[in-house]
């Protein structure tokens, strides 16, 4: 049984502590691929949520000083449960207050995994990156910045753009499928995040073929949307990708994932 059809068959649950703008887009993308979303934000219960499940989403859009305390009290009751955290570090470079969350973030909390485009990831890792908003370089390489990343902070990455790049225990993939009209859909890039976290096996290491698996699947039903979209627009291919996300299967993985290591 693929990463896929056992998600379908068991649900897993997946908290996510997610920003404002993509709640309920990212709770329909979990649940049109079958898994169990919980928005749960607070930390009085995070113990009872995280306990069961599989893991935790940690997506920090829209960032407050009331909610910095918050996100690391549920960071670490999941580090003290073992439930595994994916962390998205949303426009990280775009201002000296989120880089110096994410800093303590990350020296404070054990993470399994980075999910960013390009000029977040390299913001992480180096402290005069900048960038405009929640956009990224295109002219950067977005290998070298994974192996730096990869090495530094200890987990695994995944970097998205127009070629996404994973990788794990010095396994490194690109990975070519995807549609631009995701880049027309607010949360697109979160709801990756999210599914990610569903295709954790409740383990604090995930294996690199479990990420490639989540970030094809997805970018498979996001190209399969935007066919049955084409003479229309990003309204129409953002239902058309939860759609797709119920629907899209192993053969579709198998016909259709494009994927290259690198050496």
């Amino acid at each position: 049984m693929n990463k896929l059809d056992t998600i379908r068959a068991q649900h897993p649950l997946v908290i996510c502590y997610t920003n404002d703008v993509v709640k309920n887009f990212t709770a329909n993308g979990l649940l049109s691929l079958g898994a169990s979303p919980a928005m749960s934000q607070a930390p009085e219960e995070a113990k009872d949520m995280l306990t069961p499940a599989n893991a935790l989403l940690i997506n920090i859009g829209t960032l407050t000083k009331d909610r910095e305390d918050d996100i690391l009290k549920i960071a670490k009751i999941a580090n003290a449960v073992g439930t595994p955290i994916v962390f998205d570090p949303v426009a990280v470079g775009a201002s000296q207050y989120r880089k110096e969350f994410c800093k303590t973030f990350l020296q404070e909390v054990n993470v399994s995994v980075i999910k960013g485009n390009a000029s977040e990831v390299l913001a992480l890792i180096d402290n005069e990156a900048t960038m405009k908003g929640t956009d990224s370089d295109q002219d950067l390489d977005a290998v070298s910045i994974a192996k730096k990343a990869h090495e530094e902070l200890n987990c695994a990455i995944v970097i998205t753009g127009k070629i996404d790049v994973v990788i794990q225990d010095n396994q490194i993939y690109k990975l070519f499928n995807g549609s631009p009209l995701l880049a027309q859909v607010t949360g697109a890039g979160c709801l990756l995040g999210a599914i990610v976290a569903s295709f954790m096996d409740d383990n604090l290491k995930v294996d690199i073929e479990s990420l490639i698996q989540a970030v094809a699947f997805y970018n498979i039903a996001a190209e399969n949307a935007e066919q049955l979209t084409s003479d229309k627009g990003p309204g129409s291919f953002m239902i058309a990708l939860l759609d797709s996300l119920s629907q899209v299967s192993e053969a579709d993985y198998l016909h259709h994932c494009k994927k290259q290591e690198v050496e």
